[in-house]
């Protein structure tokens, strides 16, 4: 497997985490709901860019 997609997988199971760990914040401290929704849209965006960018460098 080449270093680079070493980097992307890591890069998008951290978004996916992010992910996870805003929606634990808005369940603990539903008044932070615009920022932790903010951080979950933004760690999708990251995660589904990374997914994509591996699927296309696994069809190389």
């Amino acid at each position: 497997m080449k270093t680079g997609l070493i980097l992307h997988y890591i890069i998008g199971i951290a978004a996916a985490l992010l992910v996870l760990g805003a929606a634990y914040y808005i369940q603990q401290n539903p008044k932070n709901l615009l920022s932790a929704g903010i951080i979950i849209l933004a760690g999708c965006l990251v995660a589904f860019s990374q997914y994509q960018i591996i699927k296309q460098k696994k069809k190389q």
